[in-house]
């Protein structure tokens, strides 16, 4: 089962938690799972559009068929802004 990791500001939509096992096959459905577990987070992630996926170290640019394995780390991430 994959390992999915919060940053700080989407632990508020988590009820602190900072990491959560989920078994699913690719992103998408890792999403559709976190969505069921934190509708709060969903809502987080749609309007955060530019969240960027990071699996086992790597930021993923169209992550939503990407395989999962039993032992992927998953980060999501709001990407930096600035200039």
């Amino acid at each position: 089962m994959a390992v999915v990791h919060f940053s700080t500001d989407q632990r508020q939509h988590t009820g602190g938690i900072s990491a959560v096992t989920v078994n699913a096959a690719n992103v998408r459905e890792l999403v559709r799972q976190l969505s069921a577990l934190y509708p709060s987070l969903n809502a987080h992630l749609v309007e955060t559009s530019s969240t960027a996926v990071a699996i086992d170290g790597e930021i993923i640019p169209d992550p939503w068929l990407e395989a999962l394995t039993e032992t992927s780390e998953v980060y999501l991430v709001r990407p930096l802004a600035g200039g």
